[in-house]
């Protein structure tokens, strides 16, 4: 692991749990085992730091859907496979996705660069994927821009939940089995 590697590893882990405000450079050094000049080598100051760990988180999940809604695939196939990647994010990258949950939840000052860089590129994404279906017949007739906004906030809600949905269901593990057969859900909301 190169240094700025480890440096991003750090402030990922430190910025998901305590955000912008309640992280410090001198946590992160001290975590990543650097001095604040090296840190400023490979950022300008902490909030580039920040900017560039959203950017990175998200990016690669933007991309994603963007390839899987300008795929070949059937609607209810790239459907399917957007809320995969959704899936695979969360599991895969849980420090990136909280980082750009908790972004979010606190509605820091980069979220909206954010917002207008790369979600407005995933709801377009889904969007289209949701408009060719209905003009398919595939899926039901459907207002796309808020079932848009409908399937990503099921999207997290479902990941982000998790306690509220164990609390409400009564025991452990409940959210992880309504995890496993989202797609379906989803899916099945939309279906003619």
């Amino acid at each position: 692991m190169t240094t700025r590697e480890r440096i991003e590893r750090v402030a990922t882990r430190q910025f998901a749990r305590y955000g912008f405000d309640g992280t410090s450079i001198r946590q992160i050094v001290a975590e990543a085992r650097v001095t604040k000049p090296v840190l400023y080598y490979y950022f300008k100051d902490k909030r580039s730091l920040y900017l560039s760990l959203l950017e990175g988180a998200v990016a690669p999940l933007c991309d994603e859907v963007e390839r899987i809604a300008d795929g070949e695939w059937p609607p209810v196939k790239q459907m399917e496979r957007i809320i995969v990647a959704f899936l695979r994010f969360y599991r895969e990258k849980p420090n990136e996705f909280q980082l750009l949950h908790q972004a979010v939840e606190r509605r820091e000052r980069e979220v909206q660069l954010i917002a207008q860089k790369y979600f407005r590129r995933i709801f377009l994404g889904v969007s289209r994927v949701l408009n060719e279906g209905v003009e398919r017949k595939i899926f039901r007739s459907l207002h796309v821009p808020q079932t848009t906004f409908s399937v990503i906030a099921i999207l997290v809600y479902y990941l982000t939940r998790a306690h509220i949905i164990e609390e409400v269901l009564g025991h452990k593990k409940a959210s992880e089995a309504l995890v496993e057969t989202l797609h379906q859900h989803i899916l099945g909301l939309l279906h003619a």
